[in-house]
């Protein structure tokens, strides 16, 4: 992420084609909680380029999240990599439901993970741009970070009886327990009902 690729007044982060692998610019809508990230990191590093930069101004590489798992102990082959998290939010996305309802329209879910392989989604986007759906999608971000958060809050966080084996995950206050050293990324229990 470039800092000249935030908008701070539309709250949303424009990725430009030729960093796409769809080669059209991607806009991503940026949630309350996004924008509180990056407006500490800025402080950090809004002199340079990249917003999320080591010691030299250069991106991250495309290892360091899972190199970040590892060091927590999770093995990026078997158990979780970087990119399950877009999967985990495909999935839960595309099966949440309120009241017995679908809460996302797949082509929202879609257009925000710029899955444009789907014909529906790429006509959508060729009509509309890189904006299509943009307020379903905004609604989407900000429920998406509201979750996480609710995942997070340590005083909904239930270790599962008798797997407990120490906090990880502890970086933000949040105290998540796994449940088996094997399920370390399926068997968190957050609170609410859900085992993620």
């Amino acid at each position: 992420m470039e800092w000249t690729e935030v908008d701070w007044d539309t709250e949303r982060w424009t990725v430009p084609a030729a960093k796409m692998k769809t080669g059209w610019d991607h806009v991503v809508p940026l949630s309350r909680q996004a924008l509180a990230i990056l407006t500490s990191v800025q402080k950090l590093t809004g002199h340079r380029r990249y917003a999320f930069s080591c010691s030299r101004d250069t991106p991250l590489s495309n290892n360091t999240l899972n190199k970040r798992l590892r060091l927590l102990g999770i093995d990026t082959k078997t158990e979780h990599c970087a990119h399950g998290f877009r999967t985990t939010f495909s999935t839960l996305s595309h099966h949440e439901e309120i009241k017995d309802a679908k809460a996302w329209d797949g082509d929202v879910v879609e257009l925000q993970l710029a899955h444009l392989d789907n014909s529906t989604v790429e006509g959508l986007y060729k009509k509309y741009g890189p904006l299509a759906l943009i307020g379903s999608r905004t609604k989407l971000m900000q429920h998406w970070a509201d979750r996480i958060d609710h995942w997070l809050d340590p005083k909904r966080v239930i270790p599962i009886k008798g797997g407990a084996q120490g906090n990880v995950g502890n970086h933000y206050g949040a105290a998540l327990q796994p449940a088996t050293k094997s399920s370390r990324m399926s068997g968190y229990n957050f609170g609410d009902g859900s085992i993620g």
